[in-house]
């Protein structure tokens, strides 16, 4: 994946998150991403959201509980599920991905985003950053 300029804030959660494990790992993981100036999700193997920080809870509508009992895949648009799952795997796969994305809000109004998404920041832990795609040409 090309850099952007979110490089530096990965870098340095994969630093900060080094050496822990289990809960220590997710209080680490979601001290960590408050910092990133970009919707910040964090998602286990299975993709189910382990992390998020304030921008991603502002930009879907629903708290952190909320977000913690869900998956990528309940943020994605009924219709779009099996292309979104298939991004997921592919994603996984390749260890990077980024594009553009059509995200499910509370409110139950779709979102466009511009992604970048990040395989392993941690074992077993993947972080995806969102800007909304009119933002998305000064996040490189």
């Amino acid at each position: 994946m090309p850099p952007t300029r979110f490089d530096s804030y990965v870098n340095r959660l994969r630093a900060a998150l080094r050496g822990h494990h289990d809960a220590a790992l997710l209080l680490a993981l979601r001290e960590q991403i408050e910092a990133i100036p970009a919707a910040a999700f964090a998602a286990d193997n299975s993709s189910r959201y382990v992390g998020t920080n304030e921008a991603a809870r502002a930009l879907t509508g629903y708290s952190a509980a909320e977000l913690l009992g869900m998956t990528v895949m309940d943020l994605t648009p009924m219709p779009k599920t099996a292309a979104g799952q298939k991004l997921w795997e592919e994603f996984i796969a390749k260890g990077g991905q980024r594009g553009e994305y059509e995200l499910w809000t509370k409110q139950g109004v779709p979102v466009k985003v511009r992604y970048w998404a990040y395989a392993s920041v941690a074992p077993g832990i993947h972080l995806s950053l969102l800007v909304p795609s009119g933002a998305a040409e000064s996040a490189g």
